[in-house]
């Protein structure tokens, strides 16, 4: 199903796309739907995410794992098979990608701007070109076996540090509540108030983040007298910003699980001791 490990062909670049435009586009119908799920199909939607990002960190987790252990132990050590990775492993993945699942959908089914699915999509290529970039400049370098799990690795950094500041500019042109003449507590029930989804356990993390975001939204825009004036508003826009910074970690996390999946059978190391 997948190339080889270096790739870098119009043919294996553009079987990476194709395998990868799905997750934007699911998002999409996400934000489109999403507010008339079902309780049930919107844990079947965080289940369903979290289940395929949890894949993609499993998996990028035992050849590391195995890796380190065909160096670190010998291969008749009971150890050796008891460290590998197996359901513990698993697991704890899947409990990791389950709030990120979550964060994700959240973000893309509250209205926002089209900016952020916007940048979804046009990510994809910008990923898959990045992957296949570090694959050629860590040939003559890293380990073959590390070398593909590595430039994903890098790839996902690099393209961390590309699309969350280019979706916080896009962002910044965005219209936002006045909230000059409200409390915080006014702010925070205003913009909850305005999130609507047939869910209500969809509505009820809808709400939350809303307030979270008036919180920082009322924060920043507030005249507060004293020395704490500065701290306060770089707190409420960090604050913002983490979130952010989650909801594209998880995207790519996503994208990542996707290309793991694609490629595993050229990317695993086996159970070789080398």
């Amino acid at each position: 199903m997948a190339s080889g490990q270096r790739g870098g062909g119009l043919r294996d670049t553009l079987n990476d796309m194709l395998w990868l435009l799905p997750a934007p586009f699911l998002l999409i119908l996400a934000d489109r739907f999403g507010p008339v799920l079902s309780d049930h199909a919107f844990v079947a939607a965080v289940l369903g995410t979290a289940v395929l990002m949890a894949a993609g960190i499993w998996l990028r987790a035992v050849v590391r794992r195995r890796i380190f252990l065909a160096g670190a132990l010998r291969g008749e050590s009971p150890w050796y098979r008891r460290l590998r990775g197996g359901a513990g492993l698993a697991l704890g993945s899947l409990l990791a990608a389950v709030p990120l699942a979550a964060i994700l959908l959240v973000a893309v089914i509250r209205p926002t701007g089209s900016y952020l699915l916007v940048g979804l999509v046009v990510n994809v290529p910008v990923l898959v070109l990045l992957r296949q970039f570090w694959a050629r400049r860590l040939a003559a370098h890293a380990v073959p076996r590390f070398q593909p799990v590595l430039a994903l690795r890098l790839a996902l950094a690099v393209n961390f540090l590309l699309l969350f500041p280019g979706l916080a500019l896009a962002a910044m042109f965005q219209s936002y509540p006045d909230f000059g003449a409200l409390t915080l507590t006014e702010a925070m029930l205003s913009e909850a108030g305005r999130q609507q989804a047939e869910s209500g356990l969809l509505l009820g993390l809808m709400q939350l983040a809303a307030a979270k975001d008036a919180f920082s939204w009322w924060l920043g825009q507030q005249m507060l007298p004293g020395a704490m004036q500065p701290g306060l508003q770089f707190a409420a826009w960090a604050v913002l910003l983490a979130t952010n910074a989650l909801v594209v970690w998880s995207y790519l996390m996503v994208c990542a699980s996707v290309l793991t999946l694609l490629h595993w059978r050229n990317w695993h190391p086996g159970t070789g001791r080398s």
